[in-house]
């Protein structure tokens, strides 16, 4: 795993992730595994018990093919209904934008935000929302209405878009592999075109590559949130 990442403090980080990467850390936790990788099918299109659909509808939207630092796309088309892309639960979501510029606290940087776990056992993340439709806990449907496109966090100072990431379930709150780990453009092409294919197999493939990814993160982001605060 790359040391690089935005605003990070390299000695202090690179030696956190290679403490945990040469398993000299706690190893995940057999219930942990579970949590985050609760269906290892290697199928990657849809029985049809799974339904997706592409998440943005009303308003035209483009998004790239690559993004700085990590797995993700930024999709633009200000003011889009953003949809679940799948039926599951919502577990998170941020009403209110306390992301402060001279701070940059990467935990803010979504401004308003959603989370979704995802029936097929991927984690859905969207970012900088001007409005939030959902609450956590929610059960909710492909296709269902649950947020606007907007600027919040530091959208403010760039352009109005939403953030999409894709990742695997970790068991406890962390920041930096919840913006994104799998790459979206090529789901977001096939939903768009009405095909059923599911991000659930190259997910997997994640967790048994690097089934510690969610304590790297973790302890990451505790440590760049420890040279900003001076804790």
């Amino acid at each position: 795993m790359a040391c690089v990442r935005r605003g990070l403090h390299l000695g202090l980080i690179c030696a956190a992730l290679i403490t945990l990467a040469s398993g000299l850390a706690t190893p995940v936790r057999a219930q942990d595994a579970t949590r985050q990788d609760a269906d290892v099918s290697s199928v990657t299109r849809t029985s049809g018990s799974v339904k997706y659909v592409f998440p943005f509808s009303h308003k035209p939207v483009n998004y790239n093919r690559d993004h700085l630092y990590y797995p993700a796309t930024d999709v633009g088309g200000c003011y889009a209904r953003v949809l679940a892309p799948t039926a599951g639960e919502i577990l998170q979501v941020r009403v209110k934008d306390k992301w402060i510029k001279e701070v940059d606290g990467p935990g803010t940087r979504g401004g308003l935000t959603i989370t979704l776990i995802g029936d097929d056992s991927v984690r859905y993340f969207f970012a900088h929302l001007g409005r939030v439709k959902v609450h956590a806990g929610q059960r909710v449907q492909a296709g269902d209405w649950i947020g606007v496109m907007g600027s919040s966090g530091n959208a403010r100072i760039t352009r109005c878009h939403t953030h999409f990431g894709i990742s695997r379930i970790c068991p406890r709150a962390e920041a930096l592999l919840l913006q994104g780990e799998v790459w979206p453009w090529k789901y977001l092409d096939a939903w768009r075109k009405g095909t059923q294919l599911s991000p659930r197999a190259e997910k997997n493939k994640l967790i048994r590559e690097q089934p510690n990814l969610c304590d790297v993160t973790s302890l990451s982001y505790r440590a760049e949130m420890a040279l900003r605060t001076g804790g």
